[in-house]
């Protein structure tokens, strides 16, 4: 998740932003006291961040409409009056996590959280919920709909996946290898439905090494050569990580925000503790004080996978790619889910 923007107009509004913010006790929460919404909201309305109005439906919804582009990169946004009775998600319910925060909120101010979306109403499983949930990353998008309208009506959609299930299927969601209507799960771009709603893992781990102020452009070709050699579609990358006396390296920041890809960085004192399972380097271990970044790193992020791709080594740059365990799980699934 990006920032929590609390926006408030009044005394009252930001007294209770502040009173939101304390209670949140979440790190990137700020309290915004707002006088010109037509230059402040382009600022802010950013996918993965959270924007809550403390006031009216009405200003928000006039703030937001010139900059609403797509459910798949729309931020989420929701109201709260400034009395904290209400809490009203008004955009990106369930890709943008609107609908959660909204029960989020409404929990820890003792508010009422006003749920419009059918698929919520109607205690039936929200797919692209589920898939924001689970790491996937949705292609085509226009069979939302479709899912969702088959499964309000009590029609059954197929489901294709090649991982291992753990627990019950939703309701009205059948195991099937073809058919008009139904949702695949797999990294590889087959379309076994007339309509596919094509879920893919983010399971592959990219770690990086890199020397300081390594070009951009030579570590993102870098990066997409070995994405071909691997055959790993760029939906299927899930992290790039290093370790933390890279956080600020600009040509790792660049790829990571170029493909909208998290970057997790570890200390050495992490990473260290697996020295014994990878090749160490005398000389990087005299820089960073480890002597292996990107497998280490990789292996961590993907949960202790699978080696896909072992140290590459170019330029004063290293990759390592692995691959995380992936089950499809439909257990502890929220009941609107």
């Amino acid at each position: 998740m990006g920032s929590v923007e609390l926006l408030a107009f009044t005394d009252k509004g930001q007294r209770l932003a502040e009173t939101i913010k304390e209670r949140l006790e979440l790190e990137n929460t700020h309290v915004n006291r707002v006088f010109g919404l037509k230059e402040f909201m382009p600022v802010v309305f950013h996918k993965g961040n959270v924007i809550v109005f403390v006031g009216a439906v009405g200003i928000a919804v006039r703030a937001i409409a010139p900059l609403i582009a797509h459910k798949t990169t729309d931020p989420a946004v929701l109201v709260v009056d400034e009395l904290g009775k209400f809490v009203i998600p008004i955009l990106s319910g369930h890709i943008g996590g609107a609908n959660d925060f909204a029960d989020k909120l409404a929990r820890i101010l003792g508010a009422v959280p006003v749920i419009t979306t059918a698929t919520d109403l109607n205690h039936v499983f929200s797919v692209d919920s589920f898939a924001v949930k689970n790491n996937y990353e949705i292609k085509n998008t226009e069979h939302i709909k479709t899912i969702s309208g088959q499964l309000l009506n009590r029609h059954e959609v197929g489901l294709c996946t090649d991982f291992e299930i753990l627990g019950d299927l939703p309701k009205n969601i059948i195991l099937k290898q073809s058919g008009k209507v139904g949702i695949y799960i797999s990294s590889k771009r087959d379309y076994p439905f007339e309509k596919t709603l094509h879920l893919m893992p983010k399971k592959f781990h990219f770690g990086i090494g890199a020397r300081k102020n390594t070009e951009e452009l030579d570590l993102e070709e870098f990066f997409l050569r070995t994405l071909i050699e691997y055959n790993i579609p760029m939906e299927c990358v899930g992290s790039i990580s290093s370790i933390d006396l890279k956080k600020d390296e600009k040509a790792i920041l660049s790829l990571a925000d170029k493909y909208h890809i998290q970057f997790i960085t570890y200390s050495k004192d992490e990473l260290g503790k697996y020295d014994s399972r990878f090749s160490q380097s005398d000389f990087v271990k005299s820089i960073t004080g480890v002597g292996n970044v990107c497998e280490t790193s990789a292996f961590l992020s993907s949960k202790m996978g699978n080696l896909v791709c072992k140290k590459k080594r170019l330029n004063g740059m290293t990759i390592a790619v692995f691959e995380e365990v992936w089950r499809v799980s439909f257990e502890n699934q929220d009941a609107r889910d």
